[in-house]
Parts: C-alpha cells; sequence; structure tokens
C-alpha cells in the first residue's frame, strides 16, 4: 500500500466519522445545524471522530489481512 492509499483512506474515514457525530449531535439539539457545529468542537465530540476513525481503520486492517 502506498503512503497516499493510506492517508487517503484515513482522511475519508475521519470526515465520514465527523459527519456521523455531527448528524448525531444535530439530532440532539433539536436540528439545530449551529449548536450542533459548536457542540462538534468539544472534546468528546473530537474523541469520539478519533476513535471512530482509528476503530475503522483497525477493522479495515484485520479485515486485509494486516495483523
Amino acid at each position: 500500500m502506498t503512503l497516499s492509499f493510506i492517508l487517503g483512506n484515513l482522511l475519508g474515514r475521519a470526515l465520514v466519522s465527523y459527519a456521523l457525530v455531527w448528524l448525531l449531535l444535530w439530532l440532539t439539539s433539536r436540528l439545530n445545524w449551529r449548536v450542533a457545529f459548536a457542540r462538534s468542537g468539544r472534546w468528546y465530540s473530537v474523541l469520539a471522530v478519533v476513535l471512530m476513525t482509528l476503530l475503522g481503520m483497525g477493522a479495515a486492517v484485520v479485515r486485509g489481512g494486516g495483523v
């Protein structure tokens, strides 16, 4: 695997993870997108995005036979 493939995969997973976290925050903030964006910068939201990204990469590596 090339470095650009790995970085692209990581960036894509991070964007999808952020979108899922933002969607959940949008639903819990009664469909107020401004509040959802404000909450998405808090430490627990950033932690959720990082954990989802790393878990997704880990699952892809295990599924691909990398471990």
